[in-house]
């Protein structure tokens, strides 16, 4: 049809379109930031009890089997580094109790930014401290068993792999999600 315009063309005429900004008020803003903040302390409170869960289940592996020690070990470290992280970098902070909009706006940005940065960063501080101690945990196992018999570990591995890839991708998208959230208040007018 003569009327259609080339898809290049269509794509060029809607970025081009201009958008209005969203409103949003200061109570919206507050409430907002109330229930982020609170996402964040519960997310935290499910990691300190996972961890609690790991250090008492490698402590007891620690005890059980000695040739297991130095793993156990590495993954006790590795667990309190990420409690350490967490704690440090990923904590909630408290929502200032009476602020005017572009405050609010700020504090509000400024805690998704963070929040969307420790999720993008998930590799270093979250899943590599575990590296170590998981790759020695796999190789003492190996040497238990004769070389013939190594393939009974590959589904560990594999189940290892997709954990860390899971866990990775869900940071990913949970990172992407605060990213257009981000989006939202920048394109606000207060």
């Amino acid at each position: 049809m003569e009327n259609e315009l080339p898809p290049e063309n269509l794509k060029s005429l809607w970025q081009s379109q201009s958008v209005e900004p969203i409103q949003m008020s200061l109570e919206e803003i507050r409430k907002k930031a109330e229930r982020f903040q609170k996402r964040i302390r519960n997310r935290n409170l499910r990691e300190y009890a996972a961890s609690v869960v790991v250090f008492a289940a490698f402590s007891y592996y620690m005890w059980r089997w000695p040739d297991l020690r130095l793993a156990c070990g590495l993954i006790l470290a590795g667990t309190a580094y990420v409690v350490y992280q967490l704690h440090t970098k990923g904590a909630a902070k408290n929502v200032p109790a009476s602020l005017a909009l572009d405050p609010w706006l700020q504090f509000h940005r400024r805690e998704l930014e963070r929040q969307r940065d420790l999720l993008g960063d998930v590799w270093k501080w979250y899943l590599l401290p575990f590296v170590p101690g998981l790759l020695v945990f796999i190789a003492t196992l190996l040497l238990r068993l004769p070389a013939d018999k190594w393939i009974r570990m590959l589904p560990f591995i594999l189940f290892c792999a997709a954990v860390f890839y899971g866990i990775w991708k869900l940071n990913q998208r949970g990172a992407n999600k605060l990213q257009r959230q981000i989006d939202e208040l920048n394109s606000m007018n207060p």
